[in-house]
């Protein structure tokens, strides 16, 4: 395995966290992007210990300065690995309250910054015939969701959709473009959703899961792991599904 350098957007997030972990563990230098300062400092200066590690602090959906971040990213490291993990949304809405604002900003936070990530880096990742990129979709986006709401999911819909369409474009070049879509996972912002629930409506959701459970971190953490690897060459345009079989 050739050691690489892996950009991450949205980097202190409980998913995303652990992957920056297996990276170094594997030997990638990582470039760390996250708006929180704190916990992506944090996060740097434990990582820095096991490998080269840079972090940028930055909202991805600020778009204009991002490109510009980005763009200065690209050009002092070239990334060959790119793992877009920004977007969530733990708010049940049903469809007659929600506003065109909730479009607005989920389409903000999951479709358009995912796209000016890959519109920056793919490019370079292209010229050198080699890129891994891993978009973070959900279970919600592929049918419906008991966790969120309609305008969440048409975004990670419309993330799948963006997603199939960059694989094509650019299938020759070296480049491969795939998207995760989590079920239900265990972090810190999730559980703290999931504990203000009361019982009977945890009852009622675990009830739909065929593996009565929400998954843990690290059962999200390897299949990323794996699409960023040099393994996945011949697998593009996929979506890899980790949700204990709420779809299959």
């Amino acid at each position: 395995m050739n050691a690489r350098t892996a950009l991450l957007i949205g980097a202190a997030g409980g998913i995303l966290k652990e992957v920056a972990r297996g990276l170094a563990e594997e030997g990638h230098s990582l470039v760390l992007f996250d708006r929180n300062e704190e916990a992506v400092r944090r996060l740097g200066d434990e990582l820095s210990r096991r490998t080269k590690v840079d972090v940028v602090v930055g909202d991805i959906t600020e778009i204009d300065a991002a490109e510009r971040q980005l763009t200065g990213i690209v050009e002092r490291h070239a990334p060959s690995i790119l793992v877009n993990g920004v977007g969530g949304d733990t708010r049940v809405i049903g469809y007659a309250d929600l506003t065109r604002d909730h479009f607005d900003q989920t389409y903000l936070e999951n479709v358009v910054s995912t796209f000016i990530a890959v519109k920056v880096c793919a490019p370079r990742m292209a010229h050198d015939g080699y890129g891994r990129i891993v978009n973070f979709a959900s279970a919600g986006g592929r049918t419906y969701s008991h966790f969120n709401n309609a305008a969440y999911v048409g975004a990670k819909a419309a993330v799948i959709g963006m997603t199939k369409q960059m694989a094509y474009e650019l299938a020759s070049t070296g480049v491969v473009v795939n998207v995760v879509a989590h079920g239900p996972i265990a972090t810190e912002r999730v559980a703290g959703a999931w504990e203000r629930r009361d019982e009977e409506s945890r009852n009622a959701v675990l009830s739909k899961l065929p593996m009565r459970r929400m998954g843990t971190v690290a059962e999200a953490v390897g299949s990323v792991l794996h699409l960023c690897s040099e393994s996945a060459g011949y697998s593009t345009g996929s979506v890899i599904d980790i949700n204990g079989g709420l779809y299959m």
